[in-house]
């Protein structure tokens, strides 16, 4: 299976608007692996996150930054209008230290940010619905 790139994404970003709901219900789809896409939130461990995961999370609102998500630190200057997608949550739950990788649509690059708490953003993460794999699985041990 390929594994897409943040930017390969968001150039074709009308595509994955457009098939969203069809990605979701097709684990084929759902698991395609994306480069640097995880979830990575000490004491718990690393969870790699699928291009459903991300879909999920970007066309829901819910990993809106910087609208629902406070920003302490970033390495661009950010324009509060401008949509940014997280695709990397890595930190210390109970410290606050953390940093987050997101790509932004202003600057059409990823970007690096430190939140104020990446405790809500990680649950978030964890209610993603995804498909049985299962069935998958089993296809690929026999051959």
């Amino acid at each position: 299976m390929k594994t897409l790139t943040i930017a390969s994404i968001f150039s074709n970003f009308d595509f994955y608007q457009h098939n969203y709901l069809n990605i979701l219900n097709q684990s084929e789809s759902y698991y395609t692996p994306v480069e640097g896409a995880w979830v990575n939130a000490y004491p718990f461990k690393k969870q790699d996150l699928y291009l459903g995961d991300l879909l999920q999370l970007w066309f829901s609102a819910k990993w809106n930054v910087p609208n629902s998500l406070k920003i302490l630190k970033s390495s661009e200057l950010l324009n509060s209008s401008k949509s940014l997608y997280i695709f990397q949550l890595e930190g210390e739950l109970l410290l606050g230290k953390n940093k987050v990788l997101a790509w932004s649509v202003e600057h059409q690059e990823i970007i690096e940010l430190q939140l104020k708490n990446i405790w809500a953003p990680y649950v978030i993460a964890q209610t993603c619905e995804r498909p049985d794999n299962s069935g998958d699985l089993i296809k690929k041990a026999a051959v």
